[in-house]
């Protein structure tokens, strides 16, 4: 039966492309580890992972497998850093939504200054696409969200610039433009591209961009699923957009490249909350912290963005 651990070895051998080398790091005997990945394999009935010289590589179905296998450790770390931030005291609550890409960097960050500031409040993060966080902060199930591309649009919602976050073509390691410091958006005109569909606010805002330059992308797959985008941009057959804090592990890994582009592409990024939401000493210790971390994330090159100071 597939167990957390076994998740856990999985991810380390995935990483390091080497049972050797992730028995090592994980202080196991490799025989060991050999059989809990034999174990995993019999229970998903799948193959994950195939020989390459001294170590391994992922079949496509372990790569997908990853990817998921990430996702569940991730929101697995972030219940136990609430459980723990909620078992302080029942003193208050704020609920905040942000993008995937943000939740990453920003969660653990977050959940930690609060609870070194005001013990008695605890806060829980909801990930989501913008619609879905500006619908939640309308239907009062969230205090407070980051949004994308929001200004304005909304005399329910008081909308503050965060970050202008940049857009990166990116692209498999192994492809010919992953050298390329810069592509001009003419050259991007004629890739094949996978995106979203228009009903997400990436693929308008990007579009309206590059066609104000007098571009029409060449989108030849719609994907509304982040993980799914990556998949078939790291297979070699397409390329896309994304933030870097969309791909930092894949970055990391040497698995894909981010590339500038010329104009460049961008988003910002806004705090928004309900007008008729009071902003107390807890929120306005929590909008507060936010600005701070976030401003030492872009400092510090976790994001591709530039911080956007308060009007105030």
């Amino acid at each position: 039966m597939m167990n957390l651990r076994q998740l856990q070895y999985f991810i380390e051998v995935a990483e390091h492309e080497s049972v050797t080398k992730a028995a090592e790091r994980l202080h196991i005997a490799q025989p060991a580890l050999t059989r809990h990945m034999r174990s995993l394999e019999r229970d998903l009935g799948v193959r994950l992972f195939s020989r390459k010289g001294r170590g391994v590589e992922l079949t496509h179905a372990g790569a997908a497998f990853r990817d998921r296998s990430r996702s569940i450790l991730r929101d697995l770390d972030r219940a136990r850093v609430e459980a723990k931030a909620l078992s302080r005291g029942p003193n208050g609550r704020i609920d905040i939504g942000m993008p995937a890409s943000i939740s990453q960097a920003l969660t653990r960050v977050l959940i930690d200054r609060l609870a070194e500031m005001r013990p008695s409040t605890a806060v829980r993060v909801f990930d989501g696409w913008t619609g879905f966080i500006v619908e939640w902060l309308l239907m009062g199930r969230l205090d407070v969200g980051i949004i994308y591309d929001y200004a304005s649009r909304s005399n329910l919602l008081h909308v503050e610039p965060l970050a202008i976050e940049r857009q990166y073509l990116v692209c498999s390691a192994s492809d010919r433009l992953a050298r390329l410091p810069v592509v001009e958006l003419n050259e991007i005109a004629k890739l094949p591209l996978v995106l979203p569909s228009r009903d997400h606010g990436m693929r308008v805002s990007i579009e309206q961009q590059v066609s104000a330059a007098g571009i029409e992308l060449n989108v030849q797959m719609e994907v509304e699923s982040v993980i799914a985008l990556k998949q078939f941009v790291e297979a070699g057959r397409y390329y896309t957009f994304l933030p870097r804090g969309e791909i930092v592990e894949e970055l990391r890994t040497g698995r894909l490249v981010a590339i500038d582009t010329e104009p460049v592409v961008q988003r910002t990024l806004s705090l928004a909350w309900p007008h008729e939401r009071s902003i107390d000493e807890p929120i306005r210790l929590l909008l507060k912290t936010v600005r701070h971390e976030t401003a030492s994330l872009i400092k510090c090159g976790v994001w591709g963005t530039t911080f956007v100071e308060p009007a105030y």
